[in-house]
């Protein structure tokens, strides 16, 4: 049954930009799971024009304690939108880093857009963050067996639960939206 907004259907845009999978994977998942007229398109090859979406979805891949830049240039670009925000990161997605990507992404939109809520997944890190660490990052972020268990971990995510788990809160923006 297709979701009706103000006497029409509603309509959802997904985007997602990816450096190793994991935002693609689960922004299909969101997509998948959406009972309304909907689009996806990777971050930046979305249409110019945004006004036949109700609700937008935006994805991210966690970047310097924020997004990665093309999120952050689609979320700083958007006006006049109910937006919902989902990304990956390697951390725990309940840890207050997790919660502090998705406090720094929503910081980027415009004021008269209405953001409903944010969804992380823990994700696979890409080998350059664990491989070849320079001597500053091994500062900033030493190798503990903590962050190593971390790590490990993550190569295991997204999964099945992460997918259900994006998909339940997909829902429960678009009902959001729909208000």
């Amino acid at each position: 049954k297709l979701i009706d907004c103000r006497g029409g259907i509603m309509k959802a845009l997904v985007l997602w930009s990816s450096r190793t999978g994991n935002t693609k994977a689960v922004g299909e998942a969101i997509y998948e799971a959406l009972p309304c007229e909907k689009e996806i398109f990777e971050s930046g090859r979305q249409p110019k024009d945004l006004s036949g979406y109700d609700l937008i979805y935006v994805g991210f891949w966690g970047y310097r304690q924020g997004a990665d830049m093309p999120s952050r240039n689609v979320l700083s670009s958007l006006h006049g939108k109910k937006v919902a925000i989902y990304g990956t990161a390697g951390t725990y997605p309940n840890s207050p880093a997790a919660m502090s990507y998705l406090k720094s992404s929503s910081e980027l939109l415009a004021k008269d857009n209405i953001f409903l809520g944010g969804f992380m997944s823990q994700g696979r890190v890409h080998s350059f963050h664990i491989g070849k660490r320079n001597e500053h990052a091994e500062k900033v972020h030493p190798m503990t067996p903590e962050r190593l268990a971390r790590l490990q971990e993550a190569e295991k995510h997204p999964n099945e639960t992460d997918f259900k788990n994006a998909a339940a809160w997909a829902l429960k923006m678009l009902e959001k939206a729909s208000r």
